[in-house]
């Protein structure tokens, strides 16, 4: 399996898109899941635990970038039963034809970014999507989106239970949720 590892400090999704782009093949799948084999450091099994529905998204936002480039999506989990964990497998929206999990780690200096199969969040715990970890990446945008609109994001768990939340579509500019 090929690995693709960036140098230096964890970088933004800006910059990871920037290089996902330079190795594209121009195949069927917009690129990503051919280069996806190029960033994966380490592969998981999906988790078999359903958990809980109790599950809370705060400040969702999506980094908007040409249609060429996986756009990055970040939010807040909050996992609001005290006694089960939330298991997120994934998200869906209309509005991307694309989306994926990701998370990207740092070791030794050096920075990679592979797809997970879904992500657990605790009992009583909250998980932040921010550029640089945990995020998303969405591809194929099927319509012409624009900063400052707003778009709806089914975030799917072990249970099956779709929670439909509104994200924020930002400038590529966007670091975090409070920018423009």
């Amino acid at each position: 399996m090929k690995k693709l590892v960036l140098t230096g400090a964890v970088l933004g999704a800006t910059l990871l898109s920037s290089v996902a782009l330079a190795h594209h093949d121009g195949s069927d799948h917009g690129g990503h899941q051919a280069n996806h084999d190029m960033h994966a450091s380490s592969e998981r099994a999906p988790s078999t635990v359903k958990g809980s529905d109790h599950l809370r998204v705060d400040d969702c936002w999506i980094r908007l970038l040409p249609k060429v480039a996986p756009s990055g999506g970040f939010f807040v989990l909050h996992n609001e039963d005290k006694s089960e964990p939330v298991v997120l497998k994934s998200i869906q929206t209309d509005a991307f034809g694309m989306s994926m999990l990701h998370e990207t780690t740092e070791k030794n200096g050096m920075s990679a970014m592979a797809m997970v199969p879904d992500v657990t969040i605790e009992p009583g715990q909250s998980l932040q999507f921010k550029p640089g970890s945990y995020h998303a990446m969405l591809e194929k945008p099927t319509a012409d989106l624009k900063a400052g609109q707003q778009i709806t994001v089914n975030f799917e768990l072990g249970t099956g239970k779709k929670i439909p939340v509104q994200c924020t579509l930002k400038s590529p500019s966007a670091r975090k949720f409070s920018d423009q």
